[in-house]
């Protein structure tokens, strides 16, 4: 059978774009090597605990928000049951202790208070970061064109333009001098995997105002179920779905335009155009046919700089961790309020001085725990040259020691945690790399510096006649709420082709 679409690879992105596709009438085959949607974004069960495998949580998600309207256009807002969230993480540092809880207007309250000779620089602060905010909003909003658009963006967006050319330390400079406010400003860098002094401002205030200035939700019954909900739709829809099924060769004719895709198991599927939601690298270097196309992606990519990982530790607990302590689903832990110092420490084996998260996802949805007990996942940005070049014994000997450090340092927050954990399952860098099949285990797709981000960063299409990307490793990067964007973004351009 001839598909209008092939995508290869059903993590958010290529979710998002078979949903979009078939839902407009388009024959699609989604193709997944792992038995569950997701991606990186999955689940698993141990024991009856339900553990994320990344998720925190999900801006845009709120209602009204840009991921809710992608979901309630093709109904999957419906299917599934929101959870809205009233604070989104405990922030503790050496010397303060709050609760960031969506709220800009509270946010900047504190820090007025806290930091009272900057109380100017603030409000200054947040009034460029409100005009970006709108900026950003309009942009979203607008139905003019893509060419006419980015014409229009140079002055109705100045903003957009500026933000997109500097650092976040450079646009931070500009109006507040204190090297612990300006730590705590910036704490959400975790999350976007670059410190303020290396981020592009653009991408950084995009998440920055996604969770200082909306609410936002959570998924009962775990991302999965969202997910699942996806792959029914676009079943529904008419469209395929294949899981446990590889990708083994994307077939071109003469390396020009994309002809089929021949799977592991040796079925050859032909279309009229490709979605690659698989990284870009892979897909070049080891998917497309023709020597020419990889040796010119090659080179293209050789010079892109990848994000940082993670180490994680997955545990069930025979009682809840708010019964440990813990006040809230998540807790956001800092030794340093100098994030390029923080970054240092993750390509050290020194593991007693990086930052780290606590999430207690069952916190939020008590059914992903048996009755009584309940969930913690613990991670820490990590690079992949720490455990690259292990042998087996080393690498799982090391790998136990760092969890146990990290337990050790919980329990500062968590009395009694080691005594209370009944599951426990660890991921390294090499972890992602393998389950998340990104090369080095980079969570964040390519850094988000100024140079690798906006319209500098990869795009959609690709010098090969309708093969088309989408995902993290893509524009506009990384994160459940872009690589939405990024999927539907990716359709609108396959559909304007297969015009």
């Amino acid at each position: 059978m001839d598909y209008d679409a092939i995508i290869i690879g059903a993590g958010v992105a290529g979710l998002a774009s078979a949903v979009k596709l078939s839902s407009k009438g388009k024959k699609i085959l989604l193709i997944e090597k792992l038995p569950v949607p997701g991606g990186f974004v999955t689940t698993f069960s141990r024991k009856g605990f339900v553990f994320e495998s990344a998720l925190h949580c999900v801006d845009g998600l709120q209602e009204k928000g840009e991921v809710r309207k992608i979901l309630g256009e093709y109904g999957i807002d419906k299917k599934v049951d929101f959870i809205d969230l009233a604070d989104f993480s405990r922030v503790i540092y050496p010397e303060y202790d709050f609760t960031s809880n969506f709220k800009r207007d509270e946010f900047v309250a504190y820090l007025k208070k806290e930091f009272s000779p900057e109380e100017a620089g603030i409000d200054k602060l947040f009034l460029a970061i409100d005009k970006f905010y709108h900026q950003v909003d309009w942009y979203k909003r607008s139905n003019l064109p893509l060419p006419l658009k980015l014409i229009c963006a140079s002055f109705m967006c100045p903003m957009i333009i500026r933000t997109s050319m500097i650092t976040f330390e450079e646009f931070l400079n500009e109006f507040v001098k204190d090297i612990k406010l300006k730590g705590i400003i910036t704490n959400i860098w975790n999350f976007v995997g670059l410190p303020p002094a290396r981020i592009s401002a653009f991408y950084f205030l995009v998440v920055f105002t996604g969770y200082h200035y909306v609410p936002t939700a959570y998924i009962r019954g775990s991302s999965s179920a969202l997910f699942k909900a996806i792959v029914e739709k676009i079943k529904e829809n008419g469209s395929e779905v294949k899981f446990n099924t590889q990708v083994s060769r994307i077939v071109t004719e003469g390396g020009k335009t994309v002809k089929a895709v021949v799977t592991d198991k040796g079925e050859v599927f032909t279309a009229k155009s490709i979605i690659s939601n698989a990284n870009p690298l892979d897909t070049f270097d080891k998917l497309i046919d023709n020597s020419t196309v990889k040796e010119a992606y090659r080179k293209k990519f050789s010079g892109l700089e990848k994000s940082i990982s993670a180490f994680q530790i997955y545990l069930g607990l025979k009682t809840t961790a708010k019964n440990l302590g813990m006040s809230h689903y998540m807790y956001s832990i800092n030794i340093s309020y100098d994030h390029e110092e923080d970054l240092r420490s993750c390509f050290s084996a020194d593991y007693e001085q990086r930052a780290f998260a606590l999430v207690d996802h069952s916190r939020l949805d008590p059914n992903l725990a048996p009755v009584g007990k309940g969930t913690l996942l613990i991670m820490v940005l990590d690079s992949y040259t720490n455990w690259k070049d292990l042998s087996p014994q080393d690498y799982k000997a090391k790998k136990e020691q760092v969890a146990r450090k990290l337990i050790e340092r919980c329990e500062k927050y968590l009395p009694g945690l080691s005594a209370n954990i009944e599951v426990m399952e660890i991921a390294t860098p090499k972890t992602m790399e393998r389950y998340g099949s990104s090369p080095e285990g980079a969570i964040y797709g390519f850094a988000q510096t100024p140079a690798q981000s906006v319209l500098r960063r990869t795009g959609y299409c690709t010098q090969v006649r309708g093969l088309y990307l989408t995902g993290a490793w893509t524009q506009p990067g990384a994160g459940v709420h872009a690589c939405f964007v990024s999927g539907v973004d990716a359709a609108d351009t396959v559909l304007r082709y297969l015009k």
